[in-house]
């Protein structure tokens, strides 16, 4: 075969970048059924809108400024990456079949990155720390008897206990959301492909990967319901009412309903069981069938 040339080495990045695009859309955005995008333009997000849960109410006077809470709830921006390295020889030798498969399970890889950090954030959830300083799923969140968020808080749950495998209640059908995921760079295809470069001059290899910078970020805990408890009709129902009952600061319904139920594989069956059924074990009208969005993820 002739000396490599430029022109080869352009057509291989073109045909990995098109793999690349494919890979991208070829994993579902399952993230986006329980959270939303919000835009980062630095290091971090610091979020302390989330402590004013808008509520109208009725106007006497002037205007009521809720007060800011003091704790700062600032998240960081991560970056994460997928390389895919092409060995001279193999493009000499005209054997990089192999390297479009790679390079489009980086893609996928990519889609798959942002399922995970949502999913998984949900089950940190018990003992991660959201905007009041509280972890999203805690026994003590505290809302504050008058609506400019002063005065003495009363405690209110959004979990359950228990030691089994995590599944989480979501009301997704609101402007706020239950999480976010944070993102200040959109997954994006590089390449090295000069032999001025080092890993091209002593290595003998191109490099072409894949770069993404963001986080997940928990929203209101109030659109969330998390629970160790067994998955069964008493438990549900009862996370179910509970997030019926939630009140902003001042005592006003926040009309929240949950729509969607999210477990893992470990729960996946009782989920089915107590959703999917129209008669219950025991032959009787399932009052739950349907009641909710299921979304059973290998992510959670």
């Amino acid at each position: 075969m002739a000396v490599l040339t430029q022109v080869q080495i352009d057509a291989l990045k073109t045909t990995l970048i098109a793999r690349w695009n494919a890979g991208l859309a070829m994993s579902p955005d399952d993230w986006k059924k329980i959270g939303k995008l919000v835009t980062s333009n630095g290091k971090s997000n610091t979020y302390e809108w989330l402590s004013q849960f808008p509520a109208f109410r009725e106007w006497v006077g002037s205007r009521l400024h809720k007060l800011f809470k003091e704790t700062a709830y600032t998240v960081v921006n991560r970056k994460f990456e997928s390389t895919v390295d092409v060995q001279r020889t193999d493009i000499e030798d005209d054997n990089i079949g192999q390297y479009g498969t790679l390079a489009e399970s980086a893609g996928q890889s990519a889609t798959d990155l942002k399922n995970d950090l949502v999913f998984q954030a949900l089950t940190g959830g018990f003992a991660s720390v959201c905007y009041d300083g509280q972890f999203f799923f805690d026994t003590d969140h505290p809302v504050y008897p008058n609506e400019d968020g002063s005065g003495v808080a009363a405690t209110v749950s959004n979990m359950q206990a228990g030691v089994g495998a995590p599944w989480v209640l979501l009301c997704t059908k609101r402007a706020a959301a239950p999480i976010y995921l944070q993102e200040r760079m959109p997954a994006q295809f590089d390449s090295i492909t000069s032999v001025q470069n080092g890993n091209v001059f002593d290595l003998d290899v191109y490099s072409f990967g894949g770069r993404w910078r963001g986080e997940a970020a928990y929203g209101f805990w109030q659109c969330a319901f998390g629970s160790k408890a067994a998955l069964d009709a008493a438990n549900f129902n009862a996370a179910y009412v509970a997030m019926m009952k939630f009140t902003g600061d001042g005592g006003r319904k926040l009309g929240i309903v949950p729509d969607t139920l999210v477990t893992g594989p470990d729960n996946m069956a009782a989920a089915e069981a107590l959703l999917k059924a129209m008669k219950s074990a025991n032959g009787a009208d399932n009052t739950n069938y349907n009641k909710v969005q299921l979304i059973v993820t290998p992510w959670m």
